[in-house]
């Protein structure tokens, strides 16, 4: 009697495929391929110091034949690592945060950590749960943005364990290990530019600034230096919008065109709020720089592109972002330490700032 064939069913083939996957292969399959004990290799990943380099092209050489992954739960128990950072970051919206993330994702991943992305709440319970979540996951590092968070979620870190940086900063408000610019500085400088221009009536187009330290040093940054030139804003040329966008900075600059008398110049604390400042303005029939002078921050790509082209302070934001991870490796990797120096931010001098015109 002949021999029936029957053709494979599409459960078979899931079947066949799942016993001949990448996940079913074991370390002692690796081992067995390199031709090395499951030791070796297992000291190739977890200490690889440890092994000869001839041993260690064998072992990867094995690992990429077979196609294995390891285990990530299985070599953190081994080596008491997970080599996972976490950051909190209030948006991905924001180009230069992204720019950083990217900058500081790409050093991390070059030392082989992975990053870990949480956003911080406007509830301190709810944010302080998430961090407790993260650290569940076994973050060894908790990076923020800047100073301002609830003083539980640092007595939390501290009591872990986890080394804790903060970002976009330079610490003006005392917490240790901050990597960044002084927003106050920075600020400062953009507002004297405008002062050295003449400028004596001013306004400012801000979001809130409620759990937001920098913003708060930029508006500190302002006052300050418009005091020291003994000149203040008037109330009802300090607008707070809802957020950051450009929706927002059109409306705020609504706002400040219904106002007599005009300011000349106009502040605003992100280039987003800028942009629809400037926009507006246009689109109202009034002229950018002739009758105001407006500035924005940060220095998005779209500052430049604007009509007239946008004054405002330029971030190095992929800088800030080198700056921390190789702070974080260094430090998670056991080596001494050295606090990167503040960075200092650029006043970029564009087409949307001139001399007030003189009144006729």
């Amino acid at each position: 009697m002949k021999g029936i064939c029957v053709e494979p069913t599409d459960k078979t083939r899931q079947k066949r495929s799942r016993r001949s996957s990448p996940s079913r292969v074991k370390l002692e399959d690796v081992a067995r391929a390199a031709d090395v004990s499951t030791a070796t290799a297992s000291r190739v990943l977890n200490a690889p110091d440890t092994v000869s380099a001839r041993t260690r092209e064998k072992v990867h050489a094995a690992i990429k034949q077979l196609g294995w992954i390891p285990h990530g739960a299985a070599q953190a128990l081994a080596t008491l690592r997970t080599r996972t950072v976490g950051a909190l970051i209030p948006t991905l919206g924001h180009q230069t945060i992204a720019a950083m993330l990217e900058s500081l994702q790409s050093t991390l991943g070059d030392s082989g950590y992975t990053l870990l992305l949480g956003r911080p709440y406007h509830h301190a319970e709810r944010t302080v749960s998430q961090v407790s979540k993260m650290i569940q996951q076994g973050v060894e590092c908790m990076i923020m943005m800047g100073e301002d968070h609830p003083p539980e979620l640092f007595s939390m870190l501290d009591e872990q364990g986890i080394f804790t940086v903060i970002a976009y900063t330079s610490g003006r408000y005392g917490r240790p290990n901050c990597i960044g610019f002084d927003n106050f500085v920075e600020m400062s400088k953009l507002t004297q530019h405008l002062i050295d221009l003449g400028h004596r009536d001013f306004a400012v187009i801000t979001r809130p600034f409620e759990g937001n330290d920098r913003i708060r040093q930029r508006i500190e940054g302002i006052s300050y230096t418009l005091s020291q030139a003994g000149i203040a804003v008037r109330p009802q040329h300090f607008v707070s919008v809802p957020d950051w966008t450009i929706g927002s900075g059109r409306k705020g600059m609504r706002a400040l065109l219904e106002t007599s008398p005009r300011p000349t110049a106009v502040i605003c604390a992100n280039d987003y709020l800028a942009s629809g400042a400037l926009i507006e303005t246009r689109r109202s029939g009034h002229s950018v720089p002739e009758e105001f002078s407006i500035v924005g921050f940060d220095d998005v790509d779209l500052a430049e592109h604007l009509d007239p082209p946008l004054t405002t302070i330029h971030i190095p934001a992929r800088t800030i972002g080198e700056k921390l991870g190789r702070y974080v490796v260094d430090y998670l990797e056991g080596h001494d330490v050295t606090l990167p120096e503040r960075i200092d931010a650029e006043l970029i001098i564009r087409g949307s700032t001139a001399a007030p015109r003189a009144e006729i």
